[in-house]
């Protein structure tokens, strides 16, 4: 029988996509999975019974890991949508999962850095079997709200890596919030356009310019998550295995940008650094790009790589000459016929108790030396 081969400039079908949805408290995020279609919610925050008369599908109460693991694809063939209530707890039930086995538990009783990345595999390669069986994955978070600056940034509450892997296996994601409209009402609508205040992707083109989606009564609209998801692969179909590929990497850089841009210490180069490295092994176009911008975020930040432990360090806090000591240096530079202000520009502070504490006698010796240069 001849192979059916599709050729580079032809649209590839895709059956079965990942969509991420994160949302703040109380906003029917729940509910808003059970309108997908045929769906099943694998409940490990267990809070479907928050939904009432909107629960129209299946759920499976999640105790531990191995309730969803021993799911046959018998047991799944009834459903087309697997929802994941919340994809943050379901990789804290494959972690407590691992740490029942002696071998993956450290002396303090966490788990070792290889069972850490042994959990990520086995969450993966679940999500793979489930999309290659046909199913849409529907990935439920929470919000978090960080600082960058004067910027409140909303994000999946994940860990750095994890949100960067989950950032990259979506094909949509969009953030789940409220607006008040200009009738002064409250409406919820999904982002999923990135902006600087939110992380979102959008390879299906949903929502047009602006990437929102208003989410309607979902009790008069039953098939509101079917319809979407329906509509982003109707829009990924049209594109050839080379156009979504540049989408994607591109929609991947953008966002690597805006995760280095909120970076504020070392433990965040650090995650992001590991994230890198999965790019390259990947051979992702944008490898050495993200590479470049994350050290440029680590000059910004001050931090240091220490090449032996591999990892980055935060700079040392600053902790300058008391009033006193800064008398004494005022009283030498006095002795020498320096001008204070004129030392301060020739070392490059804007005061003298811009100096480090650990450089007052260092500072004091300077002083006397070059006074003594100047009269010989």
């Amino acid at each position: 029988m001849a192979l059916n081969i599709i050729s580079s400039d032809q649209a590839l079908n895709v059956s079965a996509i990942i969509t991420y949805i994160y949302a703040d408290p109380g906003l029917g995020k729940t509910s808003l999975g059970f309108t997908g279609d045929k769906a099943i919610s694998f409940d490990f925050d267990k809070g479907a019974h928050r939904t009432g008369e909107l629960r129209r599908g299946s759920v499976v109460p999640v105790q531990q890991w191995k309730d969803v693991a021993d799911l046959t694809p018998q047991d799944l063939a009834p459903f087309n949508t697997v929802v994941i209530d919340t994809v943050g707890a379901m990789l804290e039930s494959i972690k407590t999962h691992l740490l029942l086995t002696a071998n993956n538990r450290q002396k303090d009783g966490s788990l070792k850095l290889k069972a850490q990345g042994l959990a990520n595999q086995i969450f993966k390669q679940y999500v793979n079997s489930l999309i290659s069986s046909g199913k849409d994955v529907v990935f439920i978070a929470h919000a978090s709200e960080d600082q960058s600056g004067d910027q409140n940034i909303y994000r999946p509450d994940l860990g750095g890596k994890n949100r960067n892997e989950l950032y990259r296996i979506a094909d949509i994601m969009g953030y789940l919030t409220t607006v008040t409209t200009g009738e002064g009402k409250n409406a919820r609508v999904i982002n999923f356009k990135p902006s600087p205040t939110h992380h979102a992707k959008n390879s299906g083109a949903l929502g047009g310019e602006t990437g929102e989606v208003w989410v309607p009564d979902l009790k008069t609209n039953p098939t509101f998550l079917a319809d979407l998801i329906k509509s982003a692969k109707d829009h990924i179909n049209t594109l050839t295995p080379a156009q979504l590929a540049v989408s994607k990497a591109q929609e991947e850089l953008e966002n690597w940008q805006q995760s280095c841009n909120e970076a504020e210490h070392a433990g965040d180069l650090n995650q992001l650094t590991e994230s890198l490295e999965d790019l390259v092994k990947s051979n992702h176009p944008y490898a050495q790009s993200m590479r470049q911008i994350l050290l440029k975020r680590s000059k910004e930040l001050g931090c240091k790589f220490d090449k032996q432990k591999g990892k980055w360090n935060n700079p040392q806090e600053f902790n300058g000459i008391t009033n006193q000591q800064r008398d004494e240096i005022q009283e030498l530079l006095h002795q020498a016929n320096w001008d204070v202000m004129s030392f301060c520009e020739d070392q490059g502070i804007d005061s003298l108790l811009a100096i480090d504490s650990s450089r007052f006698n260092d500072v004091k010796a300077f002083i006397i030396e070059t006074a003594q240069q100047a009269r010989r």
